[in-house]
């Protein structure tokens, strides 16, 4: 993984792209322009138009039996109990969770693989407080 940094200016979706093919993740990018990143889930990953943050996120489906303050009451426990992503429930009732990267400054570009994968750990770790069965 490469040392050299990356700053705001420098940060586009094929500027990630790039990132990840270099550790050999799976990348791709959807009609959206939003960069896909599969490994143990799939993430996507869209910089703020000034490059200095970029989000980090990730949409389940939720089980089509499950009530709604089932599902509230599972984001706010991973919300509570795993703080670095943020958790909510959509209008269509999918789960979305959520991660931002700070570019300000310059990064790594090695931060920024680890971050994701940082981001896709807490999502192993926010399925574990599933315990309703809530995601699809």
């Amino acid at each position: 993984m490469s040392d050299e940094f990356i700053y705001p200016e420098g940060i586009t979706v094929e500027s990630l792209k790039q990132v990840f093919e270099e550790n050999f993740m799976e990348v791709s990018v959807d009609t959206d322009g939003d960069l896909i990143v599969k490994d143990d889930y799939r993430c996507y990953l869209r910089p703020d138009a000034d490059g200095r943050l970029v989000c980090v996120y990730a949409i389940f489906g939720a089980n089509p039996d499950a009530p709604q303050p089932d599902k509230l009451e599972y984001v706010n426990r991973v919300n509570d109990q795993v703080k670095l992503i943020r958790a909510s429930v959509s209008d269509n009732g999918k789960f979305y969770f959520e991660y931002w990267i700070s570019v300000e400054g310059g990064v790594a570009r090695r931060s920024i693989v680890l971050a994701v994968r940082r981001f896709l750990h807490c999502l192993s770790t926010a399925f574990s407080e599933d315990t309703g069965n809530v995601v699809a």
